[in-house]
């Protein structure tokens, strides 16, 4: 677990101003005669952090281009706190690379944003900032920022202007695994205090769901999914979803009434389905290493990876399913060790078998 400090999140001297409402309908963009985003509708409430994830390509940066003002339509509007058009406020974007002017310092670049907010304390308020994105190169040139520092800056000179809407595309990138945990979940407080909009574009699905109010999955220039994080992850039986959200599987079952027999255990559905043979599909956090009396299926190990907290293992069932299961770090296996599964005793997703 990342300790985070708690960071005073109003600006100093100043209540904070809610967020603007954003909506797009019917938003279709192209380049070079290829579709980038296709039929996009999407309601962002005043205050919200909606989080969206999907494969390289799927239109997620473009959608955020869009929603900015850094980009056109070709079909459909965009509409920042009921307006349109060139009426419509641009929303400042902080992006996985930001450009720098060769010259120019941290804090000053910092502070001047405060300023020009209106800022009552733009000096105390700079300092917070920093300290709040765990940047104190405050004398340090912007250009001679590592990646890292540079994405910490552009939060903080971001946040300086008191936004009343921000996008964030995988604008924390570069930053080693526990200072992004640290530095998220620092922002995320942040934005919720001051109820700032929020779009945030991310390759790390666990970020989405973690500071997500709304999640978005995205494929191929279309939402495929949308609601609070929890539902979109359950939705495993969406091919689409299910790749985005992190690995399944699929073995071979039979629904009987309102119980699906799998591996010589009965499991409750999640939601009804036919009678007769199908796939349930199951996540890695539900799939079991039990002993070799133990209700199941033998399978055969055929790799195993250390992930930190847990480990990965890949295992070839005698149905000739391939089910990927996490496990604890000390149950070590080797390629070729003979293991047994089961699953836990949770609601389960089929689908029919084509």
């Amino acid at each position: 677990m990342v300790a985070v400090t708690p960071v005073d999140a109003s600006p100093v001297g100043q209540a904070p101003r809610p967020g603007w409402s954003l909506a797009l309908r019917g938003v279709n963009r192209e380049r070079a005669g290829a579709p980038i985003l296709r039929d996009i509708d999407l309601d962002v409430a005043p205050g919200t952090i909606v989080a969206l994830v999907g494969p390289s390509g799927c239109g997620a940066s473009t959608l955020l281009r869009v929603a900015s003002g850094a980009e056109r339509v070709d079909a459909g509007s965009v509409i920042v706190e009921g307006r349109s058009g060139a009426a419509a406020p641009r929303i400042p974007a902080v992006l996985v690379r930001t450009p720098v002017a060769r010259f120019g310092r941290v804090r000053a670049a910092v502070l001047a944003a405060a300023r020009q907010a209106g800022c009552d304390s733009p000096g105390a308020e700079t300092d917070r900032l920093l300290d709040l994105v765990g940047l104190g190169a405050g004398d340090k040139s912007v250009h001679r920022l590592s990646h890292g520092d540079r994405q910490r800056w552009a939060l903080a000179r971001a946040l300086a202007a008191q936004p009343r809407a921000l996008v964030l595309d995988d604008a924390l990138a570069a930053l080693h695994t526990t200072a992004r945990a640290e530095t998220r979940d620092r922002l995320v407080r942040e934005l919720r205090e001051r109820g700032v909009t929020t779009l945030w574009a991310t390759r790390d699905t666990a970020e989405a769901a973690a500071v997500a109010d709304h999640l978005v999955v995205m494929d191929q220039g279309r939402i495929v999914a949308a609601g609070c994080p929890d539902e979109v992850y359950a939705r495993v039986s969406d091919a689409a979803v299910a790749e985005v959200l992190g690995p399944v599987s699929a073995v071979p079952g039979i629904v009987e009434g309102h119980t699906v027999e799998v591996w010589g255990q009965e499991l409750p559905l999640a939601e009804a389905a036919h009678d007769g043979h199908c796939e349930v599909v199951v996540r890695p956090e539900n799939v079991l290493l039990v002993g070799p009396d133990s209700p199941g299926v033998d399978g055969v190990v055929e790799d195993s990876i250390f992930l930190g907290s847990v480990r990965r293992s890949t295992v070839l069932t005698s149905d000739g399913s391939r089910v990927v299961v996490e496990h604890t770090p000390d149950q070590r296996l080797g390629d070729r060790d003979a293991v047994r599964l089961a699953l836990a005793v949770v609601p389960a997703t089929v689908r029919p078998i084509d």
